[in-house]
């Protein structure tokens, strides 16, 4: 039997490369040979994060686990019952950091069925691999500019300019934001915030995160009605939270102008102490952007996921979204371990990664 690799995360956080038998796919599955996989820098990193930082006897209890669920190959058999498939075909899975990856797409109809068994979509052949995958990541970007309802001239701050953020601002602008303000605590990637399409950035560090949004978001006109000591006209209309960090919930209410929106998109978990005053006085909404049954459509939200990144592919194809400056790092999957300490050191020197599955079979 045939041999593949993938990645492990052990119970200790640490990464490992494991050898595994290639299994035949079922009269019902298909076996996907993988080319290419990217971290998500949310939901991965998160993970490896929570193993590491946990005391001994919390991580006696972790068991080891796969990474990842963006994967780009080839079908490479099909299973006897499967007839709208064939061997060759270029597609898009749910599959972890594998060579390999099973998907059984009569799971679709169970509804306890997590979408990494059943997800395969059919990709163009003019979109190359880095690319393409950036449709699964700018589904999540793309549902939170659709649940904040982005009306033209709005002003918006993006607070998180990873992969996920640097989309939303891109996807912001197509939906004719402005200003357009990105907020990160890496100058480098505040400068690529401004490559793709920012007005203006702030530094999280080094500069006032609320005087900064106010001060580039004052309304020519003022009403009268306004909270004491609130700049009237200011602050951003919509604000979307594209980052893992729960701290500034706070900044982003003060941030925000009368009625304003903000949107929270990152993976976030745990709890932040907020004024509550601010957000009843002034008519704040705190939403969450999750894509909660977002597998069929709906005639009041047609907007699935596998739609949603269609839209992605189509606006990378005709380079209205532009993600080749995302792309930090193209490497075979034997630097992985290296390359995971270095995203878990911080935020500095990396964007998007992704790992090469050529030469195993």
């Amino acid at each position: 039997m045939s041999t593949g690799k993938r990645l492990i995360l052990t119970p200790t956080g640490q990464i490992e490369i494991e050898e595994f038998s290639i299994p035949s796919p079922a009269p019902d599955q298909i076996l996907v040979r993988v080319r290419t996989t990217q971290v998500s820098a949310g939901s991965e990193i998160n993970g490896v994060r929570r193993r590491r930082l946990a005391q001994p006897d919390e991580q006696a209890k972790f068991e080891p686990t796969s990474l990842g669920y963006t994967a780009i190959g080839e079908v490479e058999a099909v299973g006897s019952q499967i007839t709208d498939w064939k061997a060759g075909d270029r597609v898009l899975c749910g599959g972890n950091h594998s060579s390999h990856w099973l998907v059984t797409p009569s799971k679709a109809q169970n509804e306890a069925a997590i979408p990494q068994e059943f997800r395969i979509e059919r990709l163009p052949a003019d979109i190359p691999d880095t690319e393409a995958a950036f449709c699964v990541l700018g589904d999540v970007a793309l549902h939170g500019v659709r649940r904040a309802q982005i009306q033209l001239g709005e002003s918006i701050a993006v607070h998180g300019l990873g992969v996920v953020g640097l989309m939303a601002l891109q996807l912001c602008r197509l939906s004719g934001a402005y200003p357009l303000i990105g907020v990160d605590t890496a100058d480098e990637r505040l400068v690529l915030a401004r490559q793709v399409g920012a007005s203006h950035t702030i530094n999280a560090n080094h500069q006032n995160v609320v005087d900064e949004i106010r001060a580039v978001t004052q309304l020519p006109w003022r009403w009268r009605g306004a909270l004491p000591n609130m700049e009237q006209g200011s602050g951003a209309a919509v604000q979307l939270h594209c980052t893992s960090f729960i701290g500034n919930y706070p900044t982003l209410i003060k941030a925000a102008a009368d009625r304003g929106r903000i949107m929270l998109v990152g993976a976030t978990s745990g709890s932040v102490e907020i004024e509550s005053n601010e957000l009843f006085r002034r008519e704040i909404q705190i939403m969450g952007s999750y894509q909660t049954g977002m597998i069929d459509t709906h005639p009041y939200w047609p907007w699935t996921r596998a739609r949603n990144q269609h839209v992605i592919l189509d606006l990378i194809r005709r380079k209205e979204l532009d993600v080749k400056p995302l792309i930090s790092h193209v490497s075979h999957y034997s630097e992985a371990p290296s390359l995971y300490d270095r995203m878990m050191a911080g935020p500095q020197g990396w964007l998007s990664v992704f790992f090469t599955w050529e030469d195993d079979t």
